[in-house]
């Protein structure tokens, strides 16, 4: 498995994660794999549930607890040497939908910040989509300013002041902006 840069969240949450892993190395009936779908409850299922029900709060916990197991089932793969592209896949995967819940769930609660919303939603899978693409055309990625790590802290941030419909913005214009300028990097021909 390949290292992406790290931007400075990442760097911060690595700091607790890579020492959590260490400490389940050993501990044969946590896997990698049972990790993610934790996350994937978390996130994906109960913080949605918890921004339509009006519990930003929680929200906000289970989306810092979620995205926190998201980088321990990574590391804790690498720290027992069993990493394997099908858990990759399954991750990027059940981050995709997770990222869906959450904004639809935003969406859900503030009707009328619709449009933005949905450019949200656009914008938060177009910039693991476009990183996949390029790195499926044999080019490499450029590391962006809008990283899975950065939109997660954002949602943390608003969910927490409870401004659900300037999160929706913020997250339009960074996660668009990021897919664009990753875009940007991708199309051009390098001499």
């Amino acid at each position: 498995m390949s290292e992406r840069p790290r931007g400075f969240i990442e760097g911060l949450n690595k700091q607790l994660s890579v020492p959590v892993a260490r400490l389940l190395r050993n501990v044969s009936w946590i896997t990698p794999s049972g990790i993610t779908w934790t996350s994937a409850l978390l996130a994906g299922v109960l913080a949605p549930w918890a921004i339509v029900t009006g519990r930003n709060l929680a929200a906000a916990v289970l989306v810092l607890a979620g995205a926190w197991l998201d980088s321990v089932d990574g590391d804790l793969a690498r720290v027992r040497q069993c990493g394997t592209k099908e858990g990759e896949i399954l991750d990027a995967v059940l981050d995709r939908y997770i990222d869906f819940a959450i904004i639809a769930a935003l969406i859900w609660q503030t009707p009328d910040c619709l449009w933005v919303g949905l450019a949200a939603l656009l914008g938060n899978q177009m910039v693991p989509y476009v990183r996949a693409r390029t790195e499926a055309a044999g080019k490499a990625s450029v590391a962006t300013f809008g990283s899975r790590d950065i939109r997660n802290m954002i949602l943390v941030v608003g969910l927490l002041g409870g401004w659900n419909c300037p999160l929706l913005v913020i997250l339009a214009l960074i996660a668009n902006a990021s897919a664009l300028h990753r875009f940007y990097h991708a199309a051009r021909r390098r001499a």
